[in-house]
């Protein structure tokens, strides 16, 4: 049964590891760490018999755009973020409008049916309020409408190393999540409400909404339903037998199916505060997997 490839949920690695991608399809191979045991390593192939399908994660995915025609053997898509908090929450970017132009370039070399349009993380705090988020999404689905397959929307979660940055830098972390007494006024009510304005203004635009593990927006807000990594756009894609099982190393709201994922956490330099995958705030050169 071929595996699906994650290209990766732990770092970018169409912006900064297109080159070592490349280098391990050339090879056939990758040798993938277990994050919470190094010692403990996974070898993958990617023979194009081998691999059902690529799930690229990136903000610009410009690096990779001259060299897609060496995915031709392979099913593949692509998630393009695409939010605009700008500096300090994105300190090394792309900017908004880099980002979408970029993300036109990628749709005219694959057509918009593989390109995924995330909004991710919405993060109420500081000068990002509601209106500014309204704004924002406004913007950037004006632009995107035609462009993309989807959009998938997320509500920040807090993770203790992002609510530390986040607080350092002068955000006040979710009400009703962290237990601080100096919490912001936000509430998952707000987020909801918030999310609500999202969906018809994307809709307005003919974007359809997912949501990202998200079930207390699936309660109020009908949604396309779909993975972020799903059978349904797999199937699409290649007639490879893959398995369409929840993958049981994500959180249990997420409905993704099983992959395998080739990155390494820490490995990313944008130096986003609100992101998971940048556990210890240290970059390193390299990606990790060999």
């Amino acid at each position: 049964m071929a595996v699906i490839i994650s290209a990766s949920r732990r770092t970018d690695i169409p912006s900064f590891h297109a080159d070592w991608f490349f280098e391990r399809l050339m090879e056939g191979f990758v040798d993938v760490r277990n994050p919470f045991n190094p010692k403990q390593i996974r070898h993958v192939s990617l023979d194009p018999e081998s691999v059902a399908c690529f799930v690229f994660w990136t903000r610009d995915a410009q690096p990779m755009l001259s060299r897609l025609d060496e995915l031709e053997p392979y099913a593949f898509y692509f998630h393009i973020t695409i939010i605009g908090y700008g500096a300090p929450l994105e300190p090394l970017g792309p900017p908004a409008r880099e980002a979408v132009e970029m993300l036109k370039l990628l749709v005219g070399k694959i057509g918009q049916n593989r390109v995924i349009w995330r909004y991710d993380p919405v993060l109420l705090a500081g000068q990002y309020d509601a209106n500014w988020h309204i704004m924002n999404f406004a913007g950037l689905a004006r632009e995107l409408s035609g462009h993309v397959r989807h959009c998938v929307i997320s509500i920040y979660d807090p993770y203790r190393h992002t609510e530390a940055r986040l607080k350092n830098a002068g955000f006040l972390p979710l009400r009703g999540v962290s237990g601080n007494e100096d919490a912001s006024e936000y509430s998952s009510a707000h987020y909801q409400l918030l999310v609500k304005e999202l969906v018809g203004i994307a809709a307005s635009e003919g974007i359809s909404v997912s949501f990202c593990a998200e079930p207390e927006l699936w309660q109020v807000q009908p949604s396309l339903g779909l993975g972020c990594i799903d059978s349904a756009i797999i199937s699409e894609l290649t007639s490879k037998p893959f398995s369409s099982r929840k993958d049981k190393n994500q959180r249990p709201a997420c409905k993704c199916i099983e992959s395998v994922d080739i990155g390494s956490y820490g490995t990313c330099p944008r130096g986003c505060l609100y992101c998971y995958a940048n556990r210890t705030g240290k970059k390193q050169s390299g990606n990790g997997s060999r």
